[in-house]
């Protein structure tokens, strides 16, 4: 993280299919709840659809307290919105696949490691992109 940066926002796409595997969601609760949970500023999660409303309603209690008020769930009408306020560029940031202009599918390109997979992931990078936009965070 640069310096002083403290915490982090993580933004998911969640209404694309499928629908979010309750396994998934248990481990994704289980890591933010061990990993740190204090660095964690938001998890905004959008658009969201009455699928992930259901499992948050179950999720939600069995959270601390701390780490589910952190838990952001955006409507489809209203997460340009939403994001344009939370992300670093803005707009510009917002994905093309909830209505925005950039083209995160550069990012993840169709072959690499995990070809069939739904979960489209490129570590690496991932890191080069957060080690550039730290130097370049730092700079200013």
């Amino acid at each position: 993280m640069p310096n002083g940066v403290t915490d982090f926002v993580v933004i998911a796409d969640s209404n694309s299919p499928p629908p979010p595997n309750p396994t998934f969601m248990l481990n994704l609760l289980s890591a933010l709840v061990k990993g740190y949970p204090d660095r964690l500023n938001h998890l905004v999660s959008c658009p969201v659809g009455t699928v992930i409303q259901t499992v948050m309603k179950l999720l939600l209690p069995l959270m601390p307290q701390r780490l589910a008020s952190k838990i952001v769930l955006v409507g489809h009408e209203e997460a340009n919105s939403k994001l344009s306020k939370i992300l670093l560029n803005g707009e510009r940031d917002i994905p093309s696949f909830l209505g925005g202009t950039a083209n995160h599918d550069q990012y993840y390109p169709d072959g690499g490691s995990y070809p069939d997979k739904v979960l489209k992931f490129d570590i690496d990078g991932m890191v080069n992109r957060l080690n550039a936009a730290v130097a370049e965070f730092d700079k200013n």
